[in-house]
């Protein structure tokens, strides 16, 4: 081995030393000397020489924080899809929308049932100038004729018989549950299926007036 390579070994091993001396001198090295670019040129300039590569607090630092920012914008991007291939009405952020007119004793007995079980959903009035024109791609959307138009996590189960249903059979809480819920749930009820039943018949001549189920 030569004079040369010995030294430079030495020097090399004496500043890896250097990173590694504990108190004063130690916070010195890393906070203040590992930083400055002379240093750091040396540091490279040594490592070549040894056919190795140096990568400074810096560079790594830089390298952690585009490596988060890639993470970010790539989560960002994701939910942004999500969001923009996310199709109808149904929003799964939300436990339980109504769409339902508040003429219909049927869209009333559907939030009468979600306050008894003290749910927060969400009420849209179809028949409130605003939300008019949501009625016809309801109804297309989900094969049903009649209002009320329930979603519970953004699923369409049906109307109020439908959402009843759900009551009796014991799957209401399931229903409402979020994706990471339903993940973390017992295995009988991850295999629980909530089943849509839209009413596809025409509205009852008793109920004409209500335009109710």
């Amino acid at each position: 081995m030569s004079i040369a390579k010995q030294a430079t070994e030495k020097l090399f091993a004496a500043l890896n030393r250097a990173d590694e001396i504990g108190g004063e001198v130690r916070d010195f090295v890393q906070e203040r000397v590992v930083t400055d670019p002379r240093y750091v040129a040396a540091r490279k300039r040594l490592a070549k020489l040894m056919g190795r590569q140096y990568e400074s607090r810096g560079e790594a630092r830089q390298k952690e924080a585009v490596q988060a920012q890639k993470v970010a914008a790539k989560a960002a991007t994701v939910e942004t899809t999500a969001k923009s291939v996310r199709a109808g009405f149904g929003d799964p952020e939300l436990k339980a929308q109504i769409f339902g007119k508040k003429s219909c004793p049927w869209s009333g007995r559907a939030i009468t049932l979600l306050e008894r079980h003290k749910v927060d959903f969400d009420w849209i009035d179809l028949e409130e100038p605003e939300h008019e024109a949501k009625l016809v791609p309801l109804a297309n959307e989900t094969k049903q004729t009649t209002v009320p138009y329930v979603y519970l996590r953004g699923q369409f189960i049906g109307g109020f018989n439908a959402l009843s249903e759900v009551e009796r059979l014991g799957q209401l809480e399931i229903a409402m549950m979020s994706a990471a819920e339903r993940a973390a749930a017992p295995a009988h009820q991850k295999s629980v299926e909530i089943v849509a039943r839209p009413n596809t018949d025409e509205i009852a001549p008793a109920d004409k007036d209500a335009s109710a189920e």
